[in-house]
């Protein structure tokens, strides 16, 4: 019967996630050196090949890899099961979970509600990543996600829950007046970020504005147009929810039609049901007013 640690199945997990030696050290706490070490040691032992390295210098799993893969994650499940088992019975909710949303929502919405949350589970160990990318659920970089759609890759082991909706509205600096603030440029987003919503809607005011392009500014994320508006360099379309906790900014008045509306989601693992912390932080989620 042949032995093999969870450190050797953990660094198999890494490599899997991280897709180099590099990130997999980073991720698993080892230098790339030992990690490469630790991975041929234990194909020698098993006697397959786990990894396959392309043509890009990245590690993908062989059929056999998966397969191992699987049993390490199923492994990796139980270990902090075991860990926040222990909590309960000492009637403390211990563990880790790791939460990635836009940054926008992570600094605006999440940030603000925490305090709550860590201070009713003090044992609990939040790792917030705001990260516009849509980080892999399935190769657990995250155990809950907040996006503004549905997943579209996932299959049945992506869970959605629907959240609520966040409206938008117009918004400018708090410093301009009303009349100030209906004269400012529009700060809009550049070509990579045209597919969002409010981006089309800002390139249609400034076009029936007759502007050509954004002269005030142009941006990739929200959180970076909130901090323009907020440094008077313009105005933008953000969630209400986020504009009218900022008392930098003021909403402006106007009879603006067809503005942005989108959908929140709130995405999760299927093997993550019943993890005491991830079951917590789904309730704190959820329980924010979204809507």
């Amino acid at each position: 019967m042949q032995d093999h640690s969870w450190d050797d199945l953990r660094f198999v997990l890494a490599v899997f996630r991280a897709g180099t030696l590099a990130g997999a050290g980073r991720i698993a706490g080892a230098n790339e050196t030992t990690g490469a070490r630790r991975l041929k040691s234990l194909e020698r032992r098993l006697q397959v090949e786990l990894f396959r390295r392309t043509g890009a210098g990245r590690f993908e799993a062989t059929e056999v890899g998966q397969e191992v893969i699987r049993h390490a994650e199923r492994i990796e499940h139980e270990n902090a099961a075991i860990g926040e088992t222990a909590g309960r019975l000492r009637q403390r909710l211990v563990g880790s979970v790791r939460i990635t949303s836009v940054p926008i929502i992570a600094h605006r919405i999440l940030l603000p509600h925490l305090p709550w949350f860590r201070q009713a589970n003090p044992g609990l160990t939040v790792e917030l990543v705001p990260d516009a990318r849509n980080l892999s659920l399935s190769k657990r970089e995250a155990d809950l996600a907040i996006r503004f759609a549905r997943p579209e890759t996932g299959g049945l082991t992506v869970k959605a829950r629907r959240l609520g909706v966040l409206a938008f509205g117009v918004y400018g600096p708090a410093a301009a007046s009303a009349r100030e603030a209906e004269a400012l440029e529009w700060i809009g987003y550049d070509d990579a970020h045209l597919h969002l919503p409010q981006a089309r809607w800002l390139a249609a005011a400034a076009a029936a504005g007759g502007d050509s392009g954004f002269p005030a500014l142009r941006v990739s994320d929200a959180e970076t147009a909130l901090e323009a508006v907020a440094s008077g360099l313009g105005r933008t379309v953000l969630p209400v929810l986020v504009g009218e906790a900022d008392r930098r900014l003021r909403r402006v008045p106007g009879d603006f039609a067809d503005l942005p509306v989108r959908d929140v989601w709130l995405l999760s693992h299927k093997d993550q049901d019943g993890r005491a912390s991830v079951d917590a932080a789904k309730a704190w989620i959820s329980g924010i007013g979204w809507s």
